[in-house]
Protein backbone atom coordinates (compact mmCIF):
# COMPACT_ATOMS: atom_id res chain seq x y z
CA UNK A 1 0.00 0.00 0.00
CA UNK A 2 2.57 2.16 0.84
CA UNK A 3 3.94 1.68 -2.79
CA UNK A 4 1.60 2.62 -4.51
CA UNK A 5 0.69 5.91 -2.35
CA UNK A 6 4.40 7.20 -3.14
CA UNK A 7 3.59 5.97 -6.63
CA UNK A 8 -0.04 7.66 -6.65
CA UNK A 9 2.11 11.31 -4.87
CA UNK A 10 4.57 11.17 -8.01
CA UNK A 11 2.16 11.11 -10.55
CA UNK A 12 0.48 14.17 -8.80
CA UNK A 13 4.03 16.17 -8.67
CA UNK A 14 4.72 15.39 -12.38
CA UNK A 15 1.08 16.17 -13.28
CA UNK A 16 1.42 19.25 -11.37
CA UNK A 17 5.01 20.24 -13.07
CA UNK A 18 3.90 19.55 -16.51
CA UNK A 19 0.79 22.38 -15.47
CA UNK A 20 3.15 24.53 -14.30
CA UNK A 21 5.67 24.36 -17.28
CA UNK A 22 2.68 25.01 -19.45
CA UNK A 23 1.59 27.74 -17.39
CA UNK A 24 5.05 29.59 -17.62
CA UNK A 25 5.01 29.17 -21.34
CA UNK A 26 1.62 30.81 -21.56
CA UNK A 27 -0.25 28.30 -23.96
CA UNK A 28 -0.86 24.67 -23.53
CA UNK A 29 1.44 23.34 -26.92
CA UNK A 30 -0.02 19.60 -26.65
CA UNK A 31 -3.22 19.50 -28.59
CA UNK A 32 -0.97 20.91 -31.57
CA UNK A 33 1.70 18.30 -30.93
CA UNK A 34 -1.28 16.06 -30.78
CA UNK A 35 -2.16 17.53 -34.39
CA UNK A 36 1.09 16.77 -35.44
CA UNK A 37 1.47 13.24 -34.36
CA UNK A 38 -1.88 12.13 -35.95
CA UNK A 39 -1.79 14.50 -39.25
CA UNK A 40 2.01 14.58 -40.57
CA UNK A 41 3.68 11.82 -41.97
CA UNK A 42 7.18 10.93 -41.42
CA UNK A 43 7.90 12.86 -44.76
CA UNK A 44 6.41 16.35 -43.35
CA UNK A 45 3.08 16.06 -45.91
CA UNK A 46 -0.26 16.63 -44.20
CA UNK A 47 -3.50 14.75 -44.42
CA UNK A 48 -5.65 17.61 -45.00
CA UNK A 49 -9.06 15.86 -46.22
CA UNK A 50 -8.63 13.92 -42.66
CA UNK A 51 -7.87 16.98 -40.82
CA UNK A 52 -10.91 18.85 -42.36
CA UNK A 53 -13.20 16.15 -40.84
CA UNK A 54 -11.62 15.89 -37.56
CA UNK A 55 -10.54 19.38 -36.78
CA UNK A 56 -11.20 19.72 -33.02
CA UNK A 57 -7.58 19.74 -31.33
CA UNK A 58 -6.50 21.92 -33.93
CA UNK A 59 -9.42 24.01 -33.83
CA UNK A 60 -9.02 24.12 -29.64
CA UNK A 61 -5.14 25.22 -30.29
CA UNK A 62 -6.21 28.02 -32.45
CA UNK A 63 -8.10 29.25 -29.72
CA UNK A 64 -4.94 29.56 -27.61
CA UNK A 65 -3.21 31.62 -29.83
CA UNK A 66 -6.22 34.13 -30.51
CA UNK A 67 -6.53 34.10 -26.81
CA UNK A 68 -2.85 35.24 -25.67
CA UNK A 69 0.45 35.55 -27.18
CA UNK A 70 3.87 37.09 -26.03
CA UNK A 71 2.96 40.26 -26.91
CA UNK A 72 -0.53 40.52 -25.35
CA UNK A 73 0.74 38.30 -22.04
CA UNK A 74 4.49 39.17 -21.75
CA UNK A 75 4.91 37.95 -18.61
CA UNK A 76 3.59 34.21 -19.32
CA UNK A 77 6.62 34.30 -22.07
CA UNK A 78 9.83 35.85 -20.11
CA UNK A 79 12.59 33.58 -22.28
CA UNK A 80 13.74 33.69 -25.56
CA UNK A 81 12.87 29.77 -26.16
CA UNK A 82 9.20 30.39 -24.93
CA UNK A 83 8.32 32.73 -27.20
CA UNK A 84 10.03 31.28 -30.22
CA UNK A 85 8.24 28.33 -29.49
CA UNK A 86 4.65 30.18 -29.23
CA UNK A 87 5.31 32.43 -32.75
CA UNK A 88 6.63 28.93 -34.47
CA UNK A 89 3.75 27.15 -33.63
CA UNK A 90 1.37 29.91 -34.08
CA UNK A 91 2.38 30.26 -38.01
CA UNK A 92 2.48 26.32 -38.84
CA UNK A 93 -1.20 26.07 -37.10
CA UNK A 94 -1.91 29.09 -38.34
CA UNK A 95 -1.07 27.95 -42.23
CA UNK A 96 -2.51 24.52 -41.62
CA UNK A 97 -5.58 25.49 -40.29
CA UNK A 98 -6.54 27.89 -43.08
CA UNK A 99 -5.32 25.49 -45.58
CA UNK A 100 -7.93 23.07 -43.81
CA UNK A 101 -10.60 25.10 -43.80
CA UNK A 102 -10.24 25.79 -47.55
CA UNK A 103 -9.40 22.32 -48.40
CA UNK A 104 -9.22 21.27 -51.23
CA UNK A 105 -6.60 23.53 -52.96
CA UNK A 106 -3.40 23.01 -54.66
CA UNK A 107 -1.45 25.69 -53.24
CA UNK A 108 -1.89 28.62 -50.82
CA UNK A 109 -1.21 31.38 -53.55
CA UNK A 110 -4.79 29.67 -54.73
CA UNK A 111 -6.44 31.00 -51.17
CA UNK A 112 -7.06 34.57 -51.90
CA UNK A 113 -7.13 37.07 -54.25
CA UNK A 114 -3.93 37.45 -55.41
CA UNK A 115 -0.83 35.02 -55.03
CA UNK A 116 0.74 35.90 -52.11
CA UNK A 117 -2.10 37.35 -50.26
CA UNK A 118 -2.57 34.72 -48.02
CA UNK A 119 0.97 35.65 -46.72
CA UNK A 120 0.48 39.70 -46.84
CA UNK A 121 -3.25 40.27 -46.76
CA UNK A 122 -5.28 37.56 -44.98
CA UNK A 123 -5.45 38.33 -41.48
CA UNK A 124 -4.69 35.82 -38.14
CA UNK A 125 -5.23 36.38 -34.53
CA UNK A 126 -2.93 35.94 -31.92
CA UNK A 127 -3.35 37.32 -28.40
CA UNK A 128 -6.29 39.64 -29.05
CA UNK A 129 -4.67 41.02 -32.16
CA UNK A 130 -4.63 40.43 -35.76
CA UNK A 131 -1.67 40.04 -37.84
CA UNK A 132 -0.68 38.38 -41.26
CA UNK A 133 1.28 35.58 -41.86
CA UNK A 134 3.97 37.99 -43.48
CA UNK A 135 4.28 40.19 -40.04
CA UNK A 136 4.75 37.24 -37.46
CA UNK A 137 7.91 36.00 -39.75
CA UNK A 138 9.19 39.40 -40.42
CA UNK A 139 8.38 41.73 -37.08
CA UNK A 140 8.35 39.19 -34.54
CA UNK A 141 10.78 35.85 -35.70
CA UNK A 142 13.02 37.83 -38.07
CA UNK A 143 13.68 40.93 -36.03
CA UNK A 144 12.43 40.91 -32.94
CA UNK A 145 14.22 37.59 -31.80
CA UNK A 146 16.41 37.75 -34.87
CA UNK A 147 16.52 33.76 -35.69
CA UNK A 148 17.86 33.11 -39.03
CA UNK A 149 17.22 29.17 -37.84
CA UNK A 150 13.30 30.07 -38.05
CA UNK A 151 13.46 29.27 -41.63
CA UNK A 152 14.03 25.52 -41.70
CA UNK A 153 10.84 25.10 -38.72
CA UNK A 154 8.36 27.41 -40.31
CA UNK A 155 6.25 25.74 -42.89
CA UNK A 156 4.03 27.66 -45.57
CA UNK A 157 2.29 24.96 -46.81
CA UNK A 158 4.66 23.89 -49.61
CA UNK A 159 6.87 21.50 -51.12
CA UNK A 160 9.67 23.32 -50.95
CA UNK A 161 9.42 24.23 -47.48
CA UNK A 162 10.84 22.58 -44.82
CA UNK A 163 9.66 19.30 -43.60
CA UNK A 164 7.29 19.89 -40.75
CA UNK A 165 8.11 18.39 -37.77
CA UNK A 166 6.07 16.08 -35.87
CA UNK A 167 6.83 17.40 -32.27
CA UNK A 168 5.25 21.12 -30.94
CA UNK A 169 7.92 23.73 -30.06
CA UNK A 170 8.40 24.27 -26.52
CA UNK A 171 10.34 26.26 -24.33
CA UNK A 172 12.28 23.18 -23.74
CA UNK A 173 12.50 21.88 -27.16
CA UNK A 174 12.95 24.66 -29.31
CA UNK A 175 17.14 24.50 -29.61
CA UNK A 176 17.09 20.70 -29.86
CA UNK A 177 14.34 21.14 -33.00
CA UNK A 178 15.95 24.59 -34.53
CA UNK A 179 19.55 22.76 -34.15
CA UNK A 180 17.95 19.53 -35.81
CA UNK A 181 15.45 21.09 -38.70
CA UNK A 182 18.91 23.17 -39.88
CA UNK A 183 20.68 20.03 -39.78
CA UNK A 184 18.17 18.31 -42.06
CA UNK A 185 16.91 20.75 -43.91
CA UNK A 186 20.38 22.36 -45.14
CA UNK A 187 21.70 18.80 -46.17
CA UNK A 188 18.86 17.33 -48.11
CA UNK A 189 19.84 16.99 -51.57
CA UNK A 190 16.80 18.78 -53.05
CA UNK A 191 18.21 22.19 -50.52
CA UNK A 192 21.87 21.88 -51.47
CA UNK A 193 23.86 20.53 -54.46
CA UNK A 194 27.92 21.24 -54.26
CA UNK A 195 28.66 21.29 -58.30
CA UNK A 196 33.16 20.64 -58.27
CA UNK A 197 33.20 20.44 -61.99
CA UNK A 198 31.37 23.54 -62.64
CA UNK A 199 32.52 25.36 -59.13
CA UNK A 200 29.25 26.46 -58.30
CA UNK A 201 26.72 25.14 -55.67
CA UNK A 202 23.37 25.34 -55.73
CA UNK A 203 21.05 25.96 -52.49
CA UNK A 204 17.32 26.50 -52.01
CA UNK A 205 15.34 29.18 -52.50
CA UNK A 206 14.58 29.83 -49.01
CA UNK A 207 18.79 31.30 -48.66
CA UNK A 208 18.11 33.75 -51.55
CA UNK A 209 14.16 34.87 -50.32
CA UNK A 210 16.36 35.65 -46.69
CA UNK A 211 19.93 35.88 -47.59
CA UNK A 212 20.35 39.04 -45.44
CA UNK A 213 19.64 36.99 -42.49
CA UNK A 214 22.11 34.02 -42.79
CA UNK A 215 24.98 36.53 -44.15
CA UNK A 216 24.34 38.90 -41.28
CA UNK A 217 24.59 35.53 -38.48
CA UNK A 218 27.91 34.58 -40.50
CA UNK A 219 29.57 38.16 -40.38
CA UNK A 220 28.53 38.54 -36.91
CA UNK A 221 29.87 35.16 -35.52
CA UNK A 222 33.25 35.36 -37.46
CA UNK A 223 32.29 32.61 -39.89
CA UNK A 224 34.66 33.04 -42.97
CA UNK A 225 35.69 29.41 -43.67
CA UNK A 226 34.42 29.98 -47.70
CA UNK A 227 34.83 33.65 -47.84
CA UNK A 228 31.08 33.62 -48.78
CA UNK A 229 28.76 34.61 -45.99
CA UNK A 230 26.14 32.58 -46.78
CA UNK A 231 28.03 29.48 -47.83
CA UNK A 232 30.06 29.72 -44.41
CA UNK A 233 26.26 29.71 -43.10
CA UNK A 234 25.74 26.59 -44.82
CA UNK A 235 28.76 25.00 -43.95
CA UNK A 236 28.28 25.36 -40.03
CA UNK A 237 25.20 22.55 -40.53
CA UNK A 238 26.76 20.79 -43.52
CA UNK A 239 27.59 17.46 -43.27
CA UNK A 240 31.01 16.02 -42.89
CA UNK A 241 30.84 15.32 -46.96
CA UNK A 242 29.17 18.59 -47.63
CA UNK A 243 31.21 20.42 -45.78
CA UNK A 244 34.63 18.58 -47.58
CA UNK A 245 32.84 19.79 -50.99
CA UNK A 246 32.26 23.04 -49.95
CA UNK A 247 35.65 23.89 -48.60
CA UNK A 248 37.25 22.51 -52.14
CA UNK A 249 35.51 24.86 -53.81
CA UNK A 250 37.48 28.57 -54.87
CA UNK A 251 34.97 31.24 -55.07
CA UNK A 252 32.21 29.45 -56.51
CA UNK A 253 28.77 31.04 -57.74
CA UNK A 254 25.40 30.54 -56.07
CA UNK A 255 22.80 29.81 -57.47
CA UNK A 256 18.90 28.37 -56.26
CA UNK A 257 16.47 25.69 -56.67
CA UNK A 258 12.99 26.48 -58.18
CA UNK A 259 10.16 26.63 -55.06
CA UNK A 260 7.51 24.29 -55.85
CA UNK A 261 4.23 25.86 -54.28
CA UNK A 262 2.21 23.10 -54.69
CA UNK A 263 0.43 21.75 -51.68
CA UNK A 264 2.54 19.46 -48.83
CA UNK A 265 -0.67 17.48 -48.48
CA UNK A 266 0.20 13.38 -48.54
CA UNK A 267 -1.15 13.06 -52.34
CA UNK A 268 1.57 15.38 -53.60
CA UNK A 269 4.80 14.43 -55.26
CA UNK A 270 7.78 14.62 -53.33
CA UNK A 271 9.68 17.73 -53.98
CA UNK A 272 12.80 17.27 -56.16
CA UNK A 273 15.79 19.82 -57.14
CA UNK A 274 15.09 21.69 -60.15
CA UNK A 275 16.80 24.86 -60.98
CA UNK A 276 14.92 28.51 -60.16
CA UNK A 277 13.38 30.26 -62.33
CA UNK A 278 13.08 34.17 -61.57
CA UNK A 279 9.90 34.35 -58.60
CA UNK A 280 9.81 37.08 -56.28
CA UNK A 281 9.19 36.03 -52.37
CA UNK A 282 5.80 35.80 -50.99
Amino acid sequence: MRRWGVLVVSVVVLCAFAAATRAQEGIDHSPWDRVLKKFVTETGQVDYAALKADSGELDRYVAQVAARSPVSHPQDFPAHESQLAYWINAYNALVMHAVAQNWPVKSVRDIGTLPYSFFWRKKFVAGGRRYTLNAIENDFLRRKLAEPRIHFALVCAALSCPRLEREAYTAENTERLLEQAARFFINEPRNLKVDAGRNRVTVARIFTFYREDFESYARANGLSATGHALLDYIRLYANPANRAALDALRKPGVEAFEYDWTINDVTSPVVTGKLAKKEEQP
